[in-house]
């Protein structure tokens, strides 16, 4: 739908302002829009529900979705709605009485889900997680996503014990 916009909004350059063919052309762009919203936003209901449906916990980064909606990446950020989905997936956990909560960002690509040790800033390019210091090697965003969870729970009250150390996590 994005090259249909383009496509419309390019027309809509053409018109003179304030003409009959100006005012129509407005009005399927907002049409078009609204379709966007319209799907994206049912999009992020589904994911959010289908995130719901096996977990009793999800746990998010708070991520600075003001800094990121700068840059190159910007329009494809500000595409994603992430703000948005956020929001829809707090309010789908509130009515499935799933706990959510948002968890510090900082370091969580940099830290060794097995033994908790820093093991250096990666570049984007580098896919695999690998600790110098106890040896653990998974993909780079499977660790991420345990460090999250590891500081979920810490969050939640429960005690993290490291798989190092007993090999699961253990409520308090």
């Amino acid at each position: 739908m994005q090259g249909k916009l383009k496509w419309l909004q390019r027309k809509l350059r053409n018109k003179k302002k304030g003409s009959a063919n100006y005012r129509t052309v407005q009005a399927k762009i907002r049409l078009l829009h609204e379709r966007i919203h319209t799907i994206r936003r049912e999009f992020h209901f589904q994911t959010a529900h289908q995130l719901c449906n096996d977990v009793g916990m999800i746990f998010a980064e708070d991520l600075n979705l003001k800094m990121m909606s700068r840059g190159m990446l910007a329009k494809h950020c500000l595409d994603a709605a992430w703000g948005n989905f956020l929001d829809i997936l707090k309010w789908v956990c509130w009515k499935r009485g799933v706990f959510f909560a948002k968890v510090d960002p900082n370091g969580t690509s940099q830290t060794c889900p097995q033994c908790g040790a820093h093991t250096g800033k990666k570049e984007l390019s580098q896919r695999v997680h690998e600790c110098d210091e106890c040896g653990y090697i998974t993909d780079r965003d499977v660790a991420a996503a345990q460090v999250v969870m590891q500081r979920g729970l810490v969050a939640v009250g429960h005690t993290v014990i490291l798989p190092v150390e007993e090999g699961c996590l253990a409520p308090r």
